[in-house]
C-alpha cells in the first residue's frame, strides 16, 4: 500500500512541477526542431521521412510522439507533453528499480526524486529531445533485466529486451543493454549451449532489427551524414579523443557526484568507520584519482551543453552563444562551491560505488548478476563517453540508471532521521535550482518567439532575411550550414537584415523589446529585435 502512495506522491510533484514550469509554447527548443519535423511528416504526411540533421535511430520517439499528434494534433507543446509524460515514466521505474533491489519506500521515494530533479533530466523533459525517452526506456529495460537476474521469469526476460529494442531505436547506443545483459547472464550460468541461447538471443533480434532498419533507411532516403553506426563508430574511436580521457573523466565525475550528492548523503555515514587505508585501498585510491581527474577539469567546468552559468537550456540566440550579454551570473565564488561539490560528491560516491558494488559483486546469484549487469553497462556507457566526438553534459544522466546497481548498499539500511534531513536539504536546493532554471528557460524563448511573430506577421519580414537563433534558423533553413562561422551567424543565416537577441551588437540598433519574466534571480529582461 506504502508502494501505491508513493507513486501517487511522485505524480503530484511531478504534475505540480510542470504546472510551476507551465510548458505552454509552440516552439522549438535545442536540436528538437528536427525530430519535431520527422515526427510531423509521419503524423501530418503520413510518411516516415527524416530530417537530414538527425544522427540517431529515433524511430520509437517518433512513433510515440505521432501517437501524441493524433490525438492532440502537432505542435511543439503536444510533442513537449508526450516527453514529460516519458519522464514520469522514467521516474516511475527509478522508484520500482530501487525496491527491487531492496531498498525501502522512503530510500525509493527519495532516490526517484533525486532522478525527476535532475537539472538535466528536469530541463530536458520539457523539450523533445531524445535524452529523456531514451533515459525511460534505458530505465525500463535494467528494471526488468534485474526482475528476469532476480526471478528467472522469461516475461521479464523479454519485457526487458523489449525495452532496450525501444532504446535502441531512440538512440543507437541502447544496444549496450542487451550486450550487458549477455555478459551478466554467461558469468551467471557458464558457457552452455541453452545459456548462449538465453544470453545472445536478445542480442542477435535487436542487432537484426537495427540492421535491417539502418538498411531501410540507406535505400529509402539515405543516412544521414552524423548517423551512428558501426562504421562511424571506428572513425570515432581512431581519432584523437584518446588525449582527452583524464580531462572527461573528470568532467563525467564533477557532474555525476553533484547529482548524487543526496545519496551520498544518505548513506556515505555508515561507511566512514570503517575506512581505513589498509582495509580499503581499492575504494580511496579509486577516489583519489577521481578527485584528481576533478581538478583536472576545474578551469573547463562547467561543460556544454545544457547547464551553463546560472541556468538551463542552452541560450542559442546569436550574442548568447558566444557568451555576450549573458545575464544575470552567478559569482566565480558560486560556481567554485558548486564544482567543490561536485568534487567532495564524486569522491564519496566513487568510495560508495566501489565497496558496495564489490559487496554486490561477491554475493551469490542473483546480486552478483546484477552487480555484473550494472558493471558492463557502466563501463560501456563511460567509454562511449570517453571517445564519443561529442560529449554533451546531457549525455551524463544516462549513467545514473547503471549506477543504481552498483552504489545502493546490497541490504537494506536504518537511516538516521538527520540523514534522511540533510538529502532531503540537498535535494529541495537541487528542485528549486531545476525548476526556477527551467522557467526562465521557457520564459525567455517564449518572449523570444513573439518576437519572431512580429516580424514574420506583423512586419512580413521573411526568415531568409533573421537570424533568430539556432531554433528557428534550423527549422526555417533559408540555406546551406556553413562549415566554419564567419561575419553571419553559422545556423543557416542567409541574411541577417534582422537579428533577435539578448542586448546590444555591434552595427544593429534596437527595433523593439519584448520582455519576460525570471524567478533566478527574481526580475525582468527582454529579448530585443535587433536592425542593422
Amino acid at each position: 500500500m506504502k508502494d501505491w502512495l508513493n507513486i501517487g506522491l511522485l505524480t503530484a510533484i511531478w504534475l505540480l512541477a510542470i504546472l510551476l514550469v507551465h510548458p505552454i509554447g509552440d516552439f522549438p527548443l535545442n536540436d528538437d526542431f528536427s525530430y519535431a519535423r520527422s515526427t510531423m511528416n509521419l503524423s501530418e504526411g503520413g510518411t516516415l521521412r527524416y530530417d537530414p540533421w538527425l544522427s540517431m535511430t529515433l524511430l520509437a520517439q517518433v512513433l510515440w510522439g505521432t501517437a501524441f499528434c493524433k490525438l492532440f494534433g502537432f505542435s511543439f507543446t503536444v510533442l513537449r507533453c508526450s516527453t514529460l509524460v516519458l519522464g514520469w515514466v522514467g521516474i516511475q521505474a527509478g522508484y520500482r528499480l530501487c525496491r527491487e533491489l531492496g531498498q525501502s519506500s522512503q530510500t525509493s521515494l527519495l532516490i526517484a526524486l533525486l532522478l525527476a530533479f535532475n537539472p538535466l533530466f528536469f530541463s530536458l523533459s520539457f523539450t523533445y529531445m531524445t535524452d529523456v525517452p531514451f533515459f525511460a526506456f534505458t530505465m525500463l529495460s535494467v528494471l526488468f533485466y534485474t526482475r528476469y537476474f532476480q526471478k528467472s521469469e522469461a516475461k521479464w526476460l523479454l519485457l526487458g529486451s523489449f525495452f532496450a529494442l525501444a532504446a535502441v531505436f531512440v538512440r543507437q547506443l541502447g544496444l549496450l543493454l542487451p550486450l550487458a545483459f549477455a555478459v551478466a547472464y554467461l558469468v551467471q550460468c557458464g558457457l552452455r549451449p541453452k545459456a548462449l541461447l538465453t544470453a545472445f538471443g536478445p542480442l542477435v533480434v535487436i542487432l537484426a532489427l537495427f540492421f535491417l532498419y539502418s538498411d531501410w533507411l540507406a535505400q529509402a532516403q539515405g543516412l544521414p551524414d552524423g548517423y551512428g553506426n558501426f562504421k562511424r563508430l571506428k572513425e570515432v574511436i581512431g581519432n584523437d579523443t584518446f588525449t582527452e580521457i583524464p580531462l572527461r573523466l573528470g568532467i563525467l565525475s564533477a557532474y555525476l557526484g553533484g547529482f548524487l550528492l543526496p545519496l551520498v548523503a544518505l548513506f556515505f555515514s555508515s561507511l566512514r568507520n570503517g575506512l581505513s587505508v589498509k582495509k580499503n585501498g581499492a575504494p580511496l585510491l579509486a577516489s583519489l584519482v577521481v578527485g584528481a581527474a576533478i581538478l583536472l577539469a576545474w578551469p573547463r567546468l562547467p561543460w556544454a551543453n545544457v547547464l551553463y552559468n546560472l541556468g538551463l537550456g542552452p541560450k542559442l540566440l546569436r550574442d548568447g552563444f558566444y557568451f555576450i550579454n549573458v545575464q544575470p551570473v552567478a559569482p566565480t565564488w558560486v560556481v567554485n562551491v558548486l564544482i567543490f561539490s561536485g568534487f567532495c560528491g564524486a569522491m564519496a560516491a566513487v568510495i560508495l560505488l566501489v565497496k558496495n558494488g564489490w559487496k554486490r559483486l561477491s554475493e551469490t546469484h542473483p546480486q552478483k548478476s546484477v552487480a555484473v549487469f550494472g558493471l558492463s553497462c557502466t563501463l560501456l556507457y563511460a567509454g562511449f563517453l570517453m571517445l564519443d566526438v561529442h560529449c554533451f553534459d546531457r549525455y551524463f544522466i544516462q549513467a545514473l540508471p547503471f549506477l543504481l546497481l552498483l552504489i545502493l548498499p546490497v541490504r537494506q539500511q536504518i537511516l538516521s532521521k538527520k540523514r534522511v534531513w540533510v538529502a532531503g536539504a540537498i535535494l529541495l536546493f537541487m528542485a528549486a535550482f531545476s525548476i526556477t532554471a527551467t522557467h526562465d528557460y521557457l520564459s525567455w524563448n517564449r518572449a523570444r518567439w513573439a518576437a519572431l511573430d512580429f516580424l514574420t506577421k506583423e512586419k512580413n519580414i521573411t526568415p531568409d532575411r533573421i537570424d533568430g537563433g539556432f531554433e528557428f534558423n534550423g527549422w526555417h533553413r533559408p540555406t546551406q550550414q556553413k562549415e566554419q562561422p564567419g561575419p553571419k551567424s553559422d545556423w543557416w543565416v542567409m541574411d541577417d537584415a534582422y537579428v533577435v537577441a539578448f542586448g546590444d551588437m555591434n552595427d544593429y540598433k534596437k527595433m523593439k523589446g519584448f520582455p519576460y519574466t525570471r524567478w533566478l534571480p527574481p526580475g525582468v529582461d527582454s529579448v530585443f529585435v535587433l536592425k542593422r
